[in-house]
């Protein structure tokens, strides 16, 4: 997989940055004479070598993951999101606290009960306070750089309708459906535009899902749905079994 398609809430640029910080970091924590590292491990005796690699793939995913729900979800629930993200810092934390307990026990030969309580206290602990709080304020900022782009892109649906131009708000729009060569675009009025539905979907914000091959939805406007259905805006649009799993993904979260 290339780097470019990891961590969609980074830039192109921010991904090479990060990937030096991260980087640094590892290769800071493993250097003897610095003494830079907390709990049971230290580097002056290399017992830190091993458990810093497993330990940044995980605070990388902790970081990210909870980044990008907070990022996605800030402005509609961000109870929600926080709720969600603290659980991803919870299990990364046991997953961080079990192999840390297993490689100290095989590299000292030695471990206590209160040892191995005071390493899953320690993970949680610091885990929250060096990669889940600023997983947040990243997220917060992160939702917050979006926030005016999206605006933006909401007032540009322009569409041709013969020898009128029609300047459409998305967010007035319930979804668009494919009739024959036409589209017909539900708001407060209909308007029919000779187009293809997949040229209807790149005019469209993100927040826009195609449901069935015939329908694309607005996803802040459904009410309900069910296995085979969609109440979007008072309509009932029906889900393909193409869509399904992917829409089920998204309305679920």
């Amino acid at each position: 997989m290339k780097l470019n398609n990891l961590f969609p809430i980074l830039s192109a640029k921010e991904k090479k940055v990060h990937a030096i910080i991260w980087l640094v970091g590892l290769i800071m924590i493993n250097i003897p004479d610095w003494r830079v590292t907390m709990g049971p491990f230290h580097s002056d005796d290399y017992s830190l070598l091993i458990p810093s690699f497993y330990g940044v793939i995980l605070n990388i995913y902790l970081f990210y993951n909870s980044s990008t729900h907070i990022r996605d979800n800030a402005r509609e629930d961000l109870s929600k999101a926080l709720k969600k993200s603290s659980i991803t810092l919870l299990k990364v934390s046991l997953i961080e606290a079990v192999l840390d307990i297993i490689f100290y026990a095989l590299f000292y030969w030695s471990l206590s009960k209160e040892l191995s309580m005071e390493i899953l206290w320690g993970q949680i602990l610091m885990n929250g306070i060096f990669f889940y709080l600023p997983s947040i304020m990243f997220g917060l900022i992160k939702a917050w750089q979006k926030e005016e782009p999206e605006k933006q892109s909401e007032a540009k649906i322009i569409l041709k309708d013969g020898a009128q131009t029609i300047h459409l708000n998305p967010n007035e729009l319930t979804h668009v459906e494919s009739n024959g060569n036409y589209c017909i675009y539900h708001a407060e009025k209909k308007h029919l535009i000779r187009q293809s539905l997949s040229q209807a979907e790149v005019l469209l914000p993100h927040y826009f899902a195609r449901s069935h091959k015939s329908f694309i939805v607005n996803l802040r406007m459904v009410e309900k749905h069910t296995y085979n259905d969609l109440i979007v805006g008072g309509f009932i649009i029906p889900i393909g079994r193409k869509y399904r799993k992917e829409l089920k993904a998204i309305l679920d979260n």
